[in-house]
């Protein structure tokens, strides 16, 4: 009887252990990414930069949860927000706002 109960006490810790590893935290964007035409930084304070070949764009906000992402630039006066959903796997982000896909890789 102390064997299965021993059996079975052993068999919930590796339950629980297993579940509190598959509730990772949601994998940060936060650094340089960078693709084929594009380059984009996002700072940790919710800022950041997007470089199109020369043309570097003020990100004056960005929030990701959930896989979505949502990109606030400023640019020549006026502000624009572009929602993507987005795919973090190893250093490889991947974006889409449903009719393009582009991946970027982290610098």
């Amino acid at each position: 009887m102390k064997l299965l109960k021993r059996i079975s006490v052993l068999v919930m810790m590796i339950a629980v252990v297993a579940a509190f590893a598959g509730c990772g935290k949601e994998t940060s964007v936060v650094g340089t990414w960078e693709g084929d035409d594009y380059t984009y930084t996002f700072n940790s304070d919710g800022t950041g930069t997007q470089q199109i070949g020369q043309i570097s764009i003020p990100i004056i906000s960005y929030e990701a949860k959930d896989g979505k992402l949502s990109i606030t630039i400023s640019f020549l006066g006026t502000e624009e927000t572009d929602e993507y959903t987005y795919t973090i796997k190893k250093d490889v982000l991947s974006l889409s706002d449903g009719d393009n896909t582009v991946e970027l890789n982290k610098k």
